[in-house]
C-alpha cells in the first residue's frame, strides 16, 4: 500500500469520531460535511489511491428531466437503464462497464456500501452492474439518481456517486440548466478541479444556440468554461434513444479518455489531486465546527464553574464576616468559657490553671454541643450558597439551545446527598481545627495549659476567633459578638500567644475553604461530567488534524 492509501486509511479511521452533538447553528451540516468526506475518502479517495490504474469510472448526474437515462442508453446505442415520466426514474444506481473490468466494479474496493447485482435491483442501496461491450475498457459509465430528487435517499445517493466519480458527465436541460441545486454540485467539480462534460439534452431547436451561449457564460464564470459542452436538440427517439449524430461526439469525448492509459492516467492525477487539494479546505471547515463545539462546551463547563467558585467565595464571606456569631453559637461557647471571672485569672501560672482542670473537663461536652451548633449554621451557609449557583448555572444554560440541550432535570436541583456531605465536610473541618489545636500545644509548657483547659475547648474557642469578624451582624448583636471574639482572642493569646493565634486562626480559615471548594467542585462536575457526555472530546480533532497532515504529506508525491 501506498503511503498516500496508508495516510487515508488513518484519516478513514478517525472521521466516524467526528460528531457535532451541541445543538449549535451549522451543526448539522457540519455533520452532513463530515459524513460525506468520510463516504468519499472510503468510496474513491482510499481505492484510488490503493490502484491508481484502475478504470475510471464517469458518473453521469443532473437535474430532474435531464434525461440521463436516455442519454446514457443513447450514447451505448442499448437500453441498459429505465427511462420513464415517473419520478424519479433512476431509483437505483446502474454501472455499465466493459466485461474486462467488471471484477473491479463487483469487488467492491470502490462504493463498498452498495451491495452488487447483476440484473435490476430493488433498492437504492445497491449497484447493477451491467456488462457491455459497447464501452471501451478502462472506463465506466454510473447511471446515477437526480441531484435535486423529490426523494431524500435520492438526493444523498446522487450525491455519493458524484463524489466517488473520476469525472462526471453532468446533463441539464434547456428548462431547468440555470437551478440552483444544480450549480452547487457544479461549483463543487470546479473546486476540485474534476475532469467534467456538461450536457445541455432537450434543448428546443430554435433556441439551442441561445441556450448553450449562455450556459457557456455560466459555465465561464463559475471556472469551468474549459469543460466540453454538448447541447442536444428537442426532437423524436429512434427506438427510444436519441438519433447518434446527436450524441456522437459526447461518446467520442468518452472514448477519447479511455483510449489511451496515458489519458486516463492524466484524468486519474487531475481529479485525484483536486480532490485532495479540496481536502484540505473540507477538513478545515471540519475543525472550525470542532473548535465551535469545544468553545460551546467550555463555556458551559466555565458558567458552572464559575458559579460554583462564587458559591465558595459566598461562604469564605459569610466565615469571615461575623456572620457566623449569631445569639446561638455566642450562647453555647460562653457555656464552654463560664463567666467572665475565668479571664481574670488567665496570666497566673500553669499550675493555677491545672487547678480549674476540673472545671473544664466538665465543659468539654458543652464544646461538642457548640460544635454541633457550628455545624448545623455553617453547614446550611453552604446548602445555601449551593442552591443559588444551581439555579444560576440552570439560568445561564437555559439561555441556549445547547445549554437547555445539557441541562437534565436532576441538574436544576442539588445532589439528594449533598446536604449530608455538606455537614461532613463541616464535621471534617472541625476535626482539622482540634488537630491544628494539638499540634501547636505540643510543647510541655503549652501542653500543660491545653490539658489544662481542654483541646475541644480551645478548639471553639479558635472556631470563635475564625469568625471574629463582627461586619455581617448588626446592632446588639454586633456588640455581643465583639465582645466575644475580644475575650476568644485574649483566652487563646495567653495559651498560644498573640503571633501563633493569628496563624492558627488564618491555617483554619484555609482549611474550611479548602474543604468547602472541594465540595463545590465535586458539586459542579455533575454539570461539567454532563457536558462531557454530550460533547466530543478535544482530543478527537487533533487525531483529525493529524491525519489531515499525514496526507498533506503523502499526496506531494503525486
Amino acid at each position: 500500500m501506498t503511503d498516500l492509501a496508508l495516510s487515508l486509511e488513518t484519516l478513514l479511521e478517525a472521521l466516524p469520531e467526528i460528531r457535532f452533538p451541541l445543538a449549535l447553528p451549522g451543526a448539522a451540516e457540519y455533520a452532513d460535511a463530515a459524513a460525506a468526506l468520510a463516504g468519499q475518502v472510503r468510496d474513491y479517495l482510499l481505492p484510488r489511491a490503493e490502484t491508481l490504474d484502475a478504470p475510471l469510472l464517469a458518473v453521469v448526474g443532473g437535474s430532474t428531466g435531464a434525461g440521463k437515462s436516455t442519454l446514457v442508453n443513447s450514447i451505448l446505442r442499448r437500453n441498459v437503464t429505465r427511462p420513464g415520466v415517473l419520478r424519479p426514474t433512476t431509483k437505483a444506481p446502474v454501472l455499465i462497464c466493459h466485461r474486462d473490468d467488471a471484477d473491479w466494479f463487483r469487488s467492491g474496493r470502490i462504493l463498498p456500501e452498495l451491495t452488487r447485482g447483476d440484473g435490476e435491483v430493488a433498492h437504492t442501496r445497491a449497484l447493477q452492474i451491467v456488462e457491455s461491450t459497447d464501452l471501451p475498457a478502462g472506463l465506466a459509465l454510473l447511471d446515477a439518481p437526480d441531484v435535486d430528487s423529490i426523494d431524500d435517499e435520492n438526493r444523498a445517493l446522487a450525491r455519493q456517486l458524484l463524489l466517488a466519480a473520476d469525472l462526471w458527465l453532468f446533463a441539464t436541460s434547456a428548462a431547468r440548466y440555470a437551478d440552483a441545486v444544480p450549480w452547487g454540485f457544479l461549483r463543487e467539480a470546479s473546486a476540485r478541479d474534476l475532469v467534467l462534460g456538461i450536457v445541455v439534452n432537450r434543448c428546443p431547436p430554435a433556441s439551442l444556440g441561445e441556450v448553450a451561449r449562455d450556459l457557456a457564460r455560466l459555465l465561464r464564470q463559475e471556472g469551468l468554461g474549459d469543460a466540453p459542452l454538448f447541447a442536444v436538440p428537442e426532437g423524436p427517439l429512434v427506438d427510444g434513444m436519441i438519433p447518434d449524430p446527436l450524441v456522437s461526439p459526447i461518446r467520442a469525448w468518452l472514448g477519447g479518455i479511455a483510449s489511451e492509459a496515458e489519458h486516463r492516467a492524466q484524468v486519474v492525477r487531475q481529479s485525484l489531486g483536486g480532490a485532495l487539494r479540496q481536502l484540505d479546505v473540507e477538513i478545515a471547515r471540519l475543525e472550525l465546527g470542532l473548535a465551535e463545539q469545544g468553545d460551546a462546551a467550555a463555556d458551559l463547563r466555565a458558567q458552572a464553574v464559575g458559579e460554583f467558585g462564587h458559591a465558595g467565595d459566598r461562604v469564605a464571606t459569610t466565615v469571615g464576616d461575623g456572620s457566623m456569631l449569631r445569639s446561638e453559637i455566642i450562647a453555647h461557647w460562653h457555656d464552654v468559657v463560664g463567666t467572665g471571672s475565668l479571664f481574670r485569672g488567665l496570666d497566673e501560672t500553669v499550675a493555677s490553671l491545672r487547678a480549674r482542670a476540673r472545671r473544664w473537663v466538665s465543659a468539654e461536652p458543652k464544646a461538642e454541643r457548640m460544635q454541633e451548633a457550628v455545624s448545623d449554621q455553617l453547614a446550611k451557609v453552604i446548602v445555601d450558597a449551593a442552591e443559588v449557583a444551581v439555579d444560576a448555572t440552570a439560568q445561564a444554560w437555559a439561555r441556549t439551545t445547547w445549554g437547555r440541550q445539557v441541562l437534565a432535570d436532576e441538574l436544576r436541583s442539588l445532589s439528594p446527598d449533598f446536604e449530608a456531605r455538606a455537614v461532613a465536610a463541616v464535621r471534617g473541618w472541625q476535626q482539622d481545627v482540634l488537630a491544628l489545636v494539638t499540634e501547636q500545644g505540643k510543647g510541655k509548657r503549652l501542653r500543660a495549659r491545653l490539658l489544662a483547659l481542654g483541646t475541644n475547648a480551645i478548639g471553639a474557642t479558635l472556631m470563635v476567633v475564625v469568625f471574629a469578624s463582627t461586619g455581617g451582624v448588626t446592632g446588639a448583636e454586633a456588640g455581643i459578638a465583639g465582645g466575644t471574639s475580644l475575650l476568644a482572642q485574649r483566652l487563646l493569646e495567653s495559651v498560644f500567644g498573640a503571633g501563633a493565634v493569628e496563624r492558627l486562626a488564618q491555617e483554619s480559615r484555609s482549611l474550611l475553604d479548602a474543604r468547602v471548594r472541594t465540595l463545590f467542585d465535586e458539586e459542579a462536575s455533575r454539570f461539567t461530567g454532563a457536558v462531557d457526555e454530550a460533547s466530543v472530546p478535544g482530543e478527537v480533532g487533533e487525531r483529525l488534524t493529524r491525519a489531515a497532515s499525514r496526507v498533506a504529506e503523502a499526496r506531494a508525491g503525486l
